[in-house]
């Protein structure tokens, strides 16, 4: 006898949420119905542990997908729990049956709804009217007294129950009658994609019309002491469909503070030297199934050039599984997730600085990132950091700078465009002589992060061109300045008065007559190009020219603008001396003006030696 049961008006209302609104793409009604199906299969493994009386006990423990085009069906069959007459109505209509009005309030909010639908018979099985004009399932329970139970609807105002007779095997069918424009789903290639993508690792087999369709190992739910060096390789391969080996990988197998499961890689190279953006790549799953591709709330964004999976059981998702709920268990996640990558990449840098400098070289900026936008874990990526020095041809870490040298409260380092340029700098000369180390950087980006990290172990960042930044005592210079140095410093300060801040004795010079310095705090010369490059209207600081008055130069310079009586030449040369200071660094500030006053020195020393 046929019962029919008339939907409440609030399904009708949740049914015109799940067909047009609840989901963003149509093929999950696919994912749902498999996850019912484990989850039918799941419960019945747990009935026979317990030592149930089962019917068809010797029945294969499988999913049945079966595609039939002259029908215009799918069914997906499962040998599981199944269901009586009673569980079947409470099942399929557990949203009519209790709580239904509060629960579509809470889903129109869209808010703070924690209820886990994966794996039941609910609301997810009505996704299937996103695709069908009738849909049958048809339930025979492992009890053995049970009748098998036939359920029908068309998704609109009421479903039927029918008591069937006849021989049928234990677990669940459902039949899905397709719309028009939902063909597309009769394709036996289509179906497959679907399952490769949302349902692959599920831990039962699945045949799609009698052919069983090829499974992957759950890599991530392997004990790590089980596997090799090429599982973790060849899975990566499945995951990126390429042929390409990762650079490395961490495995995270825990249990607490938060049930996790993953397997993180890091890839082979970064796009970004290709100009392209690299994007995270972690798959989200709950028990095997998928639930999104690109899951950027698992890890902070820096490190979004990460590969891999995460599945875990604690995850609160919303009805419709395409987002993560903010709730404490994905913020655990994701703090897991972090802390033990870092430690991964610490350890890599203790025990194979080959492997990780290869690391450093494609992803180093993402870590420098993390520090620039002064993310909690900034002081562990500074220790993470790599830079060239001028002892020695490896990159050192901060740490390993500091057990170099005897400044143990200061980090000495200078900007420049190559290292090539910057070895031959006058700056570093008193460094050389001291045999004091000092970083050299070669990224713009690197001075801004190294004034983020702020201080490292106690010790301070100190730019080697400021005017403060010395190996001697400056104030006991001073003091033994002769006269005529003084008189010549001043006439250097008037001359040259729009274009320097001041001009002093050096105590950093060894070899070179004279160099540039920038005042005490301010930027660095390659800093205010980059400045003047994005804002035309910004104005560099004016610097201070400092003079070695031990060089022959110095001593002839100083000779001839004392007691020359020629203006123009003076201010020609002590001109040239800034263009050139200024070509020591890197950059001429004006050009053409340069240009014209080397012409006037030539032909001042052609005219002299005519004389």
């Amino acid at each position: 006898m046929t019962r029919r049961i008339k939907f409440k008006s609030e399904v009708g209302r949740l049914l015109e949420i799940v067909i047009h609104s609840l989901y963003k793409h149509r093929e999950i009604f696919l994912r749902e119905l498999i996850s019912n199906s484990v989850d039918a299969l799941n419960k019945l493994k747990f009935k026979e542990l317990q030592g149930e009386d089962i019917v068809d006990k010797d029945l294969e423990h499988r999913i049945d997908i079966k595609v039939n085009q002259s029908e215009n069906t799918i069914e997906v069959v499962d040998t599981g729990i199944g269901m009586t007459e009673d569980e079947i109505i409470e099942n399929l209509g557990t949203i009519a049956h209790s709580g239904t009005r509060k629960f579509l309030e809470l889903l129109e909010k869209k808010d703070n709804v924690k209820e886990e639908l994966i794996g039941q018979f609910g609301v997810g099985f009505y996704s299937v009217f996103m695709v069908a004009e009738k849909v049958e399932v048809i339930s025979k329970s492992f009890r053995k007294d049970a009748p098998a139970v036939k359920w029908a609807s068309e998704g609109k105002e009421r479903f039927t129950v029918d008591i069937l007779e006849g021989n049928y095997k234990r677990g669940t069918s459902v039949k899905i009658y397709l719309k028009e424009d939902a063909k597309e789903f009769l394709s036996e290639s289509r179906i497959e994609a679907i399952i490769d993508r949302y349902s692959r690792f599920v831990p039962y087999p699945i045949y799609l019309n009698g052919r069983k369709l090829k499974q992957v190992k759950p890599l991530w739910l392997e004990n790590p002491r089980d596997l090799k060096k090429e599982d973790y390789e060849e899975f990566y391969k499945y995951l990126t469909k390429s042929e390409l080996k990762p650079l490395n990988y961490l495995h995270i197998y825990s249990d607490a503070p938060v049930d996790l499961k993953s397997i993180i890689y890091i890839p082979p190279f970064s796009l970004v030297k290709f100009g392209l953006e690299d994007d995270t790549g972690i798959r989200l799953y709950n028990r095997r199934v998928l639930i999104a591709e690109k899951t950027e709330e698992l890890v902070p964004d820096y490190l979004r050039f990460l590969k891999g999976v995460v599945d875990s059981e604690d995850i609160q998702l919303n009805i419709s599984r395409e987002t993560i709920q903010n709730d404490p268990v994905v913020l655990k996640l994701k703090k897991t997730i972090t802390s033990r990558f870092i430690k991964h990449l610490k350890d890599l840098l203790k025990k194979d600085r080959a492997n990780y400098s290869l690391f450093f070289d494609e992803f180093g900026v993402y870590l420098k990132e993390g520090i620039v936008k002064d993310y909690p874990e900034k002081q562990d990526l500074a220790e993470l950091l790599l830079f060239e020095y001028t002892d020695g041809e490896d990159k050192i870490t901060l740490s390993e700078y500091l057990e170099k040298t005897d400044y143990k409260d200061s980090i000495f380092y200078i900007v420049g465009e190559d290292r090539k340029t910057i070895e031959k700098s006058p700056y570093l000369e008193q460094f050389y002589k001291k045999g004091v180390p000092v970083l050299i950087l070669t990224q713009v980006l690197d001075e801004t992060v190294l004034e983020h990290i702020g201080k490292f172990k106690d010790a301070e960042f100190k730019l080697i061109t400021r005017e403060d930044v010395s190996l001697e005592n400056k104030k006991e210079e001073d003091k033994s300045i002769e006269e005529s140095d003084r008189r010549f410093l001043e006439k250097v300060k008037e001359v040259l008065k729009d274009r320097i801040h001041d001009a002093i004795v050096s105590t950093r010079l060894v070899k070179s007559p004279y160099c540039l310095v920038s005042q005490k705090n301010a930027p660095s010369s390659q800093m205010e190009r980059m400045m003047n490059a994005l804002n035309k209207f910004y104005v560099p600081s004016k610097k201070i020219l400092e003079f070695n008055t031990s060089h022959p130069v110095y001593k002839n310079l100083k000779d001839f603008v004392l007691n020359s009586e020629d203006e123009k030449l003076k201010e020609t040369l002590l001109n040239s001396i800034v263009d050139t200071a200024e070509l020591t660094e890197g950059f001429l500030s004006d050009i053409p003006h340069a240009v014209e006053r080397y012409n006037e020195l030539i032909e001042r020393l052609v005219e002299l030696e005519k004389k």
